[in-house]
């Protein structure tokens, strides 16, 4: 299921723009390409829930399956496999760019299948998330966790089997990529059960979360494709019983997003942390209420970032006018306008600054910006609070 080599950029244009993925890594970089999209990789081997589950609750006692009509209308076939769409995933999409097999659902395998696959394998359970005991209710499914320890059991029952040496093994697993959905069900069926505080539940879910990804880690992966947690806000379960109906749930989506700002950060230090690693962040979030558009409730599009978070789109943006006009609709507080100007000024991509926001418009705006570029108008340049250009 090779994509033909002329598709190849289309593809990984679509990948790039849609989901907001920046490539976060300890290698040095390909020239002229994120690390993750610049080479082949062996296999790809898939841990998370319904956004890329491809048929492995179908093998479990569980009320979550995706095994009817219309799931599966427009995949290969018209037949339902367990994929919580009317097609592909973003698992397969990646498996397809790099020229490998859709990664089976690991319950659907034969032991002869496990033993001769080498190209990868997805355990990933809709439903389950990364603490241990979420979305049990509806029936088993693979938490985190045990997705993990079947991993580890095909290292050991079947890997070992197909590389003769430990040698040609850890060059397999070291040269493959991990991809990782999870996440969105622990905010559904854990937080929003027990109204926990929005800063405390984040941190010890990405606590859990960075446990998995260092054992991960220890049984010899490398290469990481992470995806953020999804606007649960959004979710048409949700929105059916917002007020105005159609809305959606702010609180939500905001406690959401300071797991997913923590998750960025966190990814950048684990990069020091853990030698010879490349992690690809994908900002699956934004993407999403990007896709939704402007709603009632104008002020999710896109989340007010931490003093971090800011310098990191600072640094890792090239075209400023793509970057900070739709995020500065939000209230930076005093000392935040500082750490922008101040890290702009650090890295010499500051213009020049005019006046102090005191304009009608720009109050209505909260912070005044232009891009010193052609396509700015001069009153939008001359009532700025920062005008910011190419570096």
């Amino acid at each position: 299921m090779g994509l033909p080599s002329y598709l190849k950029p289309y593809l990984l244009f679509l990948l790039l723009c849609l989901l907001n993925v920046i490539t976060i890594n300890s290698k040095k970089s390909l020239k002229g390409e994120a690390v993750l999209f610049g080479g082949n990789f062996p296999a790809l081997y898939v841990i998370g829930d319904s956004l890329v589950d491809p048929g492995n609750n179908n093998h479990l006692l569980t009320l979550v399956r995706a095994n009817f009509k219309p799931y599966g209308s427009n995949f290969e076939g018209g037949k339902a496999t367990g994929r919580f769409s009317d097609g592909k995933t973003i698992a397969d999409y990646i498996a397809i760019y790099y020229g490998l097999p859709l990664a089976p659902a690991y319950m659907g395998l034969s032991i002869k299948e496990k033993n001769n696959l080498s190209t990868g394998i997805n355990y990933a359970s809709a439903s389950c998330g990364i603490f241990p005991d979420t979305g049990k209710q509806f029936g088993r499914c693979l938490s985190m966790n045990v997705q993990i320890d079947l991993l580890n059991k095909t290292i050991e029952k079947n890997l070992k089997k197909k590389f003769k040496t430990q040698s040609e093994l850890s060059r397999h697993l070291g040269g493959s990529l991990f991809m990782t959905a999870i996440g969105v069900n622990d905010y559904a069926f854990t937080y929003k059960k027990n109204a926990t505080d929005a800063n405390e539940f984040a941190s010890k879910l990405l606590n859990e979360f960075l446990i998995h990804l260092e054992r991960l880690y220890n049984l010899g992966a490398r290469n990481f494709f992470v995806n953020n947690i999804k606007p649960l806000g959004c979710y048409p379960n949700i929105i059916a019983e917002t007020v105005p109906r159609g809305s959606c749930d702010d609180s939500l989506n905001l406690a959401i997003d300071i797991f997913n700002v923590q998750l960025r950060e966190s990814l950048s230090h684990m990069r020091h942390k853990l030698s010879n690693t490349s992690f690809l962040y994908s900002d699956y979030f934004n993407f999403m209420l990007e896709l939704r558009g402007p709603s009632s409730n104008q002020g999710i599009n896109l989340l007010l970032p931490n003093r971090l978070d800011i310098g990191l789109l600072i640094e890792n943006a090239d075209v400023f006018a793509a970057v900070f006009p739709a995020m500065f609709r939000f209230m930076f507080q005093p000392e935040q306008k500082y750490e922008i100007v101040k890290k702009l000024q650090e890295l010499k991509r500051i213009c020049r600054m005019t006046g102090d926001g005191c304009s009608p418009a720009l109050k209505r705006a909260n912070i005044g910006i232009a891009v010193a570029a052609a396509a700015a108008t001069d009153a939008g340049r001359g009532t700025s609070d920062i005008v910011l250009t190419k570096p």
